[in-house]
């Protein structure tokens, strides 16, 4: 799934801008030049539905069931949107550092109501929630988070907020940790 672009606004601000491209697409570009598009393919990669992408996320959500789900990492919010949408989850937690990124999409007014948008660093953030689905995408490439940092983040949620079967999945750095 993905949003109509109509129903996104452009946005020129401090750390991003949000703008169509001449085919229509949007795009929302951040200072540091890094983008997310509103297209398909994100979403159909990171969740599991990508019949031509590469067999890893594909497969690590073969037979795994979740229902409520914790996302690290905002952005259009494509991916906790299909969560609400497609796959219906009961709920869906978001944890976004950006302040600015957050008043985007609450005053563009695209997302679901059901979906929970939390300001704070993923390192930082403390919950009691319990979760069947963690995914961490706050990073655009592996070079982006050292083994440390995901270590902090496996001892941070691993025993405490994931249920008996749940799975922490980092899609950038193709790891899938199931509890």
């Amino acid at each position: 799934m993905k949003f109509i672009d109509n129903d996104l606004l452009n946005h020129i601000g401090t750390d991003f801008k949000v703008f169509k491209r001449s085919d229509g697409v949007t795009i929302l570009e951040f200072s540091d030049g890094k983008s997310i598009f509103n297209e398909l393919n994100y979403n159909e990669l990171f969740l599991g539905r990508c019949n031509t992408c590469t067999s890893f996320y594909k497969d690590s959500f073969n037979g795994f069931t979740y229902d409520k789900v914790l996302v690290a990492g905002l952005g259009f919010g494509l991916i906790p949107q299909e969560l609400s949408e497609v796959n219906n989850c009961s709920q869906i937690d978001v944890v976004e550092i950006n302040q600015e990124l957050i008043d985007y999409n609450i005053s563009s007014n695209h997302l679901n109501t059901d979906i929970n948008i939390i300001q704070s660093d993923i390192f930082d953030y403390t919950t009691v929630e319990r979760y069947d689905l963690i995914i961490i995408d706050t990073i655009w490439d592996e070079s982006e988070m050292n083994e440390e940092q995901y270590q902090s983040l496996v001892s941070r949620f691993y025993n405490t907020n994931l249920n008996n079967g749940g799975a922490l999945y980092v899609p950038i750095l193709k790891k899938w940790l199931i509890k």
